[in-house]
């Protein structure tokens, strides 16, 4: 009985294989996304050392199964969708999501990347004027041009001011754009930020509000209308979908970083 239940061409393991628990765009997704995140996260500064960049790179190749298998746990637990994956058709409801699952792994790092808060303060500033509120009050030419500009400037404006004073032939960042663009929070403050954000009672609840703030930032009618962009925008996804994958993944990426190390901070110390 249990070789004809699952062999590979008959039986609940074909079905499992081949129904909603597994799909090869998840491996697309996979490697596309790995390269997009890492890259992104180098260039901002959220992973700053060898070791926490291997250990990411552990959670992140860990992903995939471990995403395929808590799908697979709560479809299979829950009877309704039992009977449904196993007779090869995919459950209607939406519990996890592998893109906001797999947000943890590189948002924890973000204090890092935050202890230059006056470059994301440019960033962000540059984004919202040209992306949102200039668009609502010139004509749509005007509107298409200044959202194609903004997201060429506002990333070279961060790059700027944050490595701008590495390079001996570029003016000085503080000069050029003041103090408020070049401020810097001290180690103290990025060290207790870090720690709460990779603790296991705090960290997946931040996470998880502010996968939130981005399910909602990069689905906004203004940011979507971006050509070319918009076709590498994901779409809105329910708020408790978002909310449970990314704090579940936070969870997943914290339990990988303490079986590496052997250490894991519940609460954190401020």
């Amino acid at each position: 009985m249990f070789s004809q239940e699952f062999s590979f061409s008959t039986g609940y393991l074909t079905a499992f294989l081949s129904g909603c628990l597994f799909a090869p765009s998840l491996l697309t997704f996979w490697l596309v996304n790995g390269i997009l995140d890492f890259s992104t996260a180098l260039v901002l500064g959220a992973v700053i050392s060898p070791a926490g960049l291997q250990i990411r790179v552990l959670a992140y190749l860990l992903l995939v199964p471990t995403f395929l298998v808590l799908r697979a746990g709560f479809h299979l637990a829950h009877p309704v969708h039992r009977r449904q994956v196993l007779s090869g058709s995919c459950p209607r409801t939406e519990v996890l999501s592998l893109d906001w699952f797999s947000v943890g792994i590189l948002a924890t790092g973000l204090p890092l990347s935050l202890q230059d808060l006056g470059p994301w303060i440019g960033m962000n500033t540059v984004f919202l004027v040209g992306l949102i509120v200039l668009p609502r009050f010139v004509s749509p030419s005007v509107a298409r041009g200044s959202k194609a500009s903004t997201i060429i400037v506002a990333p070279l404006l961060f790059v700027y001011a944050k490595y701008g004073d590495s390079f001996s032939a570029l003016p000085d960042p503080a000069e050029v754009l003041g103090p408020v663009t070049t401020f810097v929070l001290s180690d103290a403050t990025t060290g207790a930020l870090l720690r709460v954000v990779n603790s296991l009672s705090l960290g997946p609840i931040l996470i998880g509000v502010f996968a939130i703030m981005m399910n909602h930032v990069l689905t906004h009618p203004e940011v979507r209308s971006i050509p070319v962009v918009r076709h590498t925008l994901p779409d809105r996804d329910p708020d408790r979908v978002v909310l449970f994958s990314a704090a579940l993944g936070t969870v997943f990426y914290l339990i990988v970083v303490a079986l590496a190390t052997g250490s894991l901070t519940v609460i954190p110390r401020i």
